[in-house]
């Protein structure tokens, strides 16, 4: 999987460059006393960066420099001491030299490339890493500065690590194939200034990214011979290990979830703390001091990665299984992408589309072939493009399905408009002006509107801490005075919750929708329902809901366009 860093400042920088990127003392399957790390990106390409990777270019670029020039290509900020407003000393950030993604293979894969010592693993998780990384890195956007959008770039400049090791844990480091990459942050613009880079798009990429390196990595697996497996998270896991045997493998892993347990605290930034937390001091052990102690548990368990090597060898080389069409595989997975995403929006990025379907078709699905039958339907019109805000990366869609149910959905509204009598009388509207004296004014105004309408659907829009859970609680006992039912709704059940302290029962959308069409009011029984957070309810839903109403309903569709 990938995950991305914090950002590293020039110093942290710097000081990982020679303590952790490229140092091999706990890399226990490395030749020699340096990892020599490898450039990527085509900003890399156009300075001339190929091959290894040198300590000065890579220190100009974590400065913020041009790595073969020197020259300062963006504005260099050190870091100073400053007082907020209470008094205390507050030491600022200096230049932020980029970002760590690192890109860690499952353990059953880690085992197989370096306990059982197939190398061909190995070269498959660096290819994989490639492709994860060239689909990540159209994503790339250069931060502007003030109140500019960033402008997407689809370039940058990184610098490559692999690892071999995990943190050592009671004096034993198990084996664990990782990549860290180091994201510069520099971009190229189309006129050729280079530009801060703006990480937000990187991080929304993130699980986009993680599908392609997974799915990459199951396809080339089987490619070698070895039977892949999904595991748990949904990461591509050689077959033929026991759990046992991978359990006693991960002492890190367990020892960051013994750690959580302990402090009661889940999720991934409480992982990242603990990963801190608990990390051993380094050890002073040789190479093959450490590579005996693998073998000597693999021993313990039976041998399994060789095994399992010598298996995938005889498998690849014995019997090939019939695979199924690719474009048969794409055609299957892109529409489960699409029947997921667009069941609550009706717009969907591109990269989720990718994401979902790589995920749905592991180690049979490439990234090119996903790719290709999504083209393909935007060639035959079932998927159409949807005009991005300007500098936006990647493209969105959404269906000729999708576009229908928008249109009948105005043209419900819009049919309803001003076709009904006035949600309640005058005089009742005079008696909650005197009732709920405590409103504000805008609060009186919104209520005033809402009570006066003729339209079957009305909306109440207002940010949070606004007052409309109080306004909300006018309108019910007035809607009540004059005989309707009032029934609120909501896409969740937080959001449901929270709607039921103006006083209106309340459940979510979705339970009002699977009771069907047969529980109807009485014939004389007048309906209002309070929809809250109506932007979260999907298009579909949406649809529906209005599709059902009776011919006496009436409708508040209330939320917040921020």
């Amino acid at each position: 999987m990938l995950t991305i860093s914090k950002p590293l400042s020039a110093g942290q920088a710097r000081r990982y460059h020679e303590e952790e990127f490229q140092n091999a003392r706990e890399n226990y399957y490395s030749e020699g006393e340096l990892i020599r790390g490898r450039w990527h990106g085509q900003l890399a390409d156009r300075w001339g960066l190929i091959g290894e990777v040198r300590e000065e270019h890579f220190e100009r670029l974590a400065e913020g420099q041009h790595p073969i020039t020197g020259e300062q290509l963006v504005r260099h900020q050190t870091a100073r001491e400053t007082k907020n407003a209470r008094g205390d000393t507050v030491t600022t950030m200096e230049h932020r030299a980029g970002w760590d993604a690192t890109f860690s293979a499952p353990k059953s894969v880690s085992i197989a490339a370096l306990v059982g010592g197939d190398d061909r693993v190995r070269e498959a998780h660096r290819e994989s890493v490639t492709v994860a990384l060239n689909e990540l890195e159209p994503y790339v956007q250069a931060r502007l500065g003030g109140n500019r959008r960033p402008e997407t770039t689809g370039n940058f400049v990184a610098a490559l690590f692999e690892h071999d090791s995990a943190r050592p844990v009671n004096g034993y480091a198990a084996p664990q194939l990782h990549t860290h990459a180091v994201l510069f942050n520099l971009t190229e613009r189309a006129d050729g200034t280079v530009r801060p880079l703006q990480p937000r798009e990187l991080y929304r990429t993130q699980q986009y990214a993680t599908a392609v390196y997974r799915s990459e990595l199951a396809a080339r697996l089987i490619a070698l011979g070895y039977e892949v497996e999904r595991g748990r998270s949904g990461q591509p896991e050689i077959a033929g290990y026991s759990r046992e045997y991978l359990d006693a493998s991960s002492p890190r892993r367990q020892q960051i979830e013994t750690y959580l347990a302990d402090a009661d605290r889940a999720g991934a930034a409480a992982a990242q703390i603990a990963a801190h937390q608990t990390r051993d001091a380094k050890l002073d052990i040789s190479h093959d001091e450490m590579q005996r102690r693998h073998r000597e548990l693999a021993e313990q368990f039976g041998n399994q990665p060789s095994k399992v090597v010598e298996a995938a060898e005889h498998g690849r080389a014995h019997h090939v299984e019939q695979q199924r069409d690719p474009a048969d595989v794409a055609r299957h997975a892109v529409t489960f992408a699409r029947d997921r995403n667009l069941e609550r929006e009706a717009v969907v990025e591109e990269r989720a589309i990718l994401r979902d379907a790589l995920q749905r078709s592991l180690g049979e699905g490439r990234v090119d072939d996903i790719k290709t039958e999504v083209n393909r339907r935007i060639e035959r019109g079932e998927f159409l493009d949807v005009q991005h805000e300007s500098g936006a990366p990647g493209r969105s869609f959404t269906t000729p399905a999708m576009m229908q149910l928008e249109r009948e959905t105005i043209d419900t509204m819009r049919a309803g408009q001003g076709q009904h009598s006035e949600l309640v009388t005058e005089r009742s509207r005079e008696a909650i002006a005197r009732d709920y004296c405590n409103l504000n004014q805008s609060q009186r105004t919104a209520v005033d509107e809402i009570l006066a309408s003729r339209d079957q659907v009305t909306a109440l829009e207002g940010g949070a801490g606004t007052g409309k859970t109080t306004a909300l609680a006018a309108v019910r006992d007035a809607a009540e005075r004059e005989g309707y039912q009032v029934e609120g709704l909501a896409p969740t059940s937080r959001a449901a919750h929270k709607l039921a302290e103006s006083g209106i029962e309340s459940h979510t959308l979705q339970h009002h929708l699977t009771r069907g069409e047969h529980d109807t009011p009485a014939a004389d029984q007048k309906r209002l329902y309070v929809l809250d957070e109506s932007s979260l309810a999907s298009t579909k839903q949406m649809h529906t809901f209005l599709e059902r109403l009776g011919p006496d309903d009436r409708v508040l569709l209330v939320g917040d366009v921020r």
